[in-house]
């Protein structure tokens, strides 16, 4: 990829959706890509009002001059992975801007910095007119969070990072093919929360991680088969599956990142499953349990969440990062 044209505007606004997990990121490189695939999510509530909305303006400086996170400075250590990819775009492109950057989170409760990475990167290739393709975007993403490559491209995708052509990405499933599915995320409160690094570390040193390993394939392959047959049973039981799984290495080696409120909701979702409705869970690292269900049966499982006195808030699946507006501003 050579130098692009100039694209005539200074400002760009990108917004991407928060993620979570169908096949959990136990563990990853020092490069922040994961150890094994792994599959995800794109996701926003009704009115596509749970997002990231990242303001991208041109600068001469050469680097990043600000980049304020809901109104408020981005510390320093966290700037670095950023300014990597900024230099990448720099280095690519024969461009020596900088820029100033302004991003904002609308109702997210987790799967925020996996938005955020995508939303900037969509907007640098925009701003830079760098010509990226998709799958560029997605790693350079990843570079910054490490499922970030879900909300560079939207539905239901994969990460592959073994076998031939690897690491790429995949959307196998887009927001039209799931429209259907009814997402239910519970959050709750909690002071801390167990950051990725100390969730890699508890995986790899469980004396059963090799086994999650070996069935990583087969969970694939379910979930795959699942959406050429539309068998959403087979795809959300296999994902819970997955994420139990993770939870229960974690668990088992000395750390809790469910809480007991977050127990609770899983315990609920299980009972309602076994009253007859189909719904399964998955959690990633954070502070939320999401329930999956689908028609005819979502509107029945919401009210069971509710009358267990869960306070459920619905999501769909989401689309791609994308460009919202270019200025000269």
């Amino acid at each position: 990829m050579g130098a692009e044209e100039e694209t005539g505007y200074n400002t760009v606004v990108a917004e991407a959706y928060p993620t979570i997990p169908i096949i959990f990121v136990s563990s990853s490189r020092d490069n922040r890509l994961p150890l094994h695939n792994s599959m995800g999510l794109s996701v926003t509530d009704k009115n596509n009002g749970t997002k990231v909305e990242t303001k991208i303006t041109r600068t001469d400086s050469g680097k990043i001059d600000r980049f304020l996170l809901n109104g408020e400075r981005l510390p320093e250590e966290r700037l670095a992975s950023m300014e990597e990819v900024l230099k990448l775009f720099k280095k690519e492109t024969g461009k020596n801007y900088g820029v100033s950057v302004e991003s904002n989170n609308y109702k997210v409760f987790s799967g925020s910095s996996d938005a955020g990475a995508a939303a900037y990167v969509k907007g640098l290739n925009e701003l830079f007119n760098a010509g990226m393709q998709t799958g560029q975007m997605g790693l350079l993403a990843n570079s910054i969070s490490e499922s970030a490559i879900r909300a560079v491209y939207g539905g239901l995708n994969t990460l592959v990072v073994e076998g031939p052509g690897a690491p790429y990405g995949k959307q196998l499933a887009s927001e039209d093919d799931l429209k259907d599915i009814r997402i239910f995320a519970m959050g709750f409160e909690y002071d801390s929360r167990l950051s990725a690094a100390e969730i890699f570390q508890l995986t790899r040193s469980n004396p059963f991680y090799e086994y999650r390993l070996k069935m990583l394939p087969q969970w694939e392959a379910k979930i795959k088969l699942g959406l050429l047959r539309k068998d959403w049973d087979t795809i959300f039981s296999n994902a819970e599956d997955n994420c139990s799984n993770a939870h229960y290495l974690i668990e088992s080696s000395g750390a809790r990142a469910r809480k007991k409120e977050m127990m609770n909701a899983v315990i609920d979702v299980e009972e309602i499953r076994a009253s007859g409705l189909p719904v399964y869970w998955t959690a990633g690292g954070g502070k939320i349990i999401n329930a999956f269900s689908w028609e005819p049966y979502g509107d029945k499982v919401l009210e069971a969440l509710k009358e267990r006195g869960q306070k459920p808030v619905e999501y769909k699946v989401a689309p791609a990062a994308h460009i919202t507006s270019v200025s000269n501003d």
